[in-house]
């Protein structure tokens, strides 16, 4: 009976020391949450910042100033910035809310991602002087794990925070092409290797302008749809440094031009955009009185250098396979 009660007793002992083990490691790891443990991240006003620098891995790091209250990409190239992403990535500082702690030892930093290398370095700077320097990391369970560079503790952010910083360089340029729509435009004219061909709106209709060749078959409705591709075109990338305009196909002898007038009440314009060579799945293009040298998807680089059968109507298909139509041919020849 003794040796039993000996055997229960040493039993009992391992399973309390196993606790107490199991315990202490619990206080080391990731998930520990003391009652009095919190993180402080730097509360931030999005309109106050007026600098921000973004390193991401592999990729090349951004640097982002305001600039008489327009934000531009000052590195690693000087163009404008697409003001929506950047608001969106200042409202998502001034926003951080942090709703616990992710970690507080600095074995755990790597596999919460807030090491360098894995995560988003953002440091956001005012009047020259920077207001946070943050390391963004994993997306867990809804929430982002966020830490500063100088702080042992992990802060769990609430939400998604780290796509709206983790960007290619030309995503944080402005890819806006045209600054109309499509209402506002009342004539269009393509000019390229297939000739010249000029629209004009009376009304609601899209007609070829007066003077022109009349087109057979010709179709207003494919007008209409030409419009919205040439007023709703964005870049998809840009060109390459070393690329000029007469190599991109877009300087003087442009392979091809596209003419946008728009009405007296949007306030008349011409928009004059040039489409170059094809790259890659994609075309050159320029608007004249802007900078850069774009790309576009092939599909919008195809349609700006319309010929004529993208201005008349299609012609009816046959549903007869071309096998049966030549049977039935044959038998009545018989």
């Amino acid at each position: 009976m003794s040796g039993n009660k000996l055997l229960i007793a040493t039993g009992v002992l391992a399973v309390l020391l196993g606790v107490t083990v199991l315990q202490f490691q619990a206080r080391q790891s990731e998930d520990t949450r003391g009652p009095d443990l919190a993180v402080k991240l730097p509360k931030l006003k999005k309109d106050a910042i007026d600098e921000l620098s973004v390193a991401a891995p592999d990729k090349k790091p951004v640097l982002l100033k305001k600039v008489d209250n327009t934000w531009k990409v000052a590195e690693p190239v000087s163009a404008a910035a697409d003001q929506s992403a950047v608001d969106t990535a200042l409202s998502k500082l001034e926003e951080l809310e942090v709703i616990g702690v992710a970690a507080t030892q600095a074995e755990n930093h790597e596999k919460l991602d807030v090491v360098d290398g894995k995560a988003v370095r953002v440091i956001a700077k005012q009047a020259g002087k920077p207001v946070a320097d943050l390391l963004i990391g994993s997306y867990r369970s809804g929430n982002t794990m966020v830490r500063e560079p100088s702080s042992s503790q992990v802060a769990t952010v609430k939400g998604s925070i780290k796509y709206a910083f983790e960007k290619d360089v030309k995503d944080w340029r402005d890819r806006a092409i045209v600054d109309t729509t499509s209402e506002q435009v009342n004539s269009i004219t393509f000019e390229n290797a297939n000739g010249s061909f000029h629209f004009v709106k009376e009304g609601s209709d899209w007609k070829q302008a007066p003077g022109d060749k009349p087109l057979p078959n010709f179709d207003g409705t494919k007008v209409v749809s030409l419009v919205g591709t040439a007023t709703s075109v964005r870049a998809n990338d840009f060109a390459a440094p070393d690329v000029t305009p007469d190599s991109a196909g877009v300087g003087a002898k442009a392979d091809g031009v596209v003419i946008l007038t728009t009405s007296a009440d949007a306030g008349e314009q011409q928009i004059l955009l040039r489409v170059g060579h094809k790259i890659g799945d994609g075309y050159y293009l320029t608007r004249e009185g802007k900078e850069p040298i774009y790309v576009v998807s092939q599909f919008a680089g195809e349609r700006l250098l319309s010929g004529p059968d993208k201005f008349v109507k299609e012609e009816p298909k046959s549903d007869k396979p071309p096998a049966q139509a030549g049977l039935t041919g044959a038998k009545k020849a018989h």
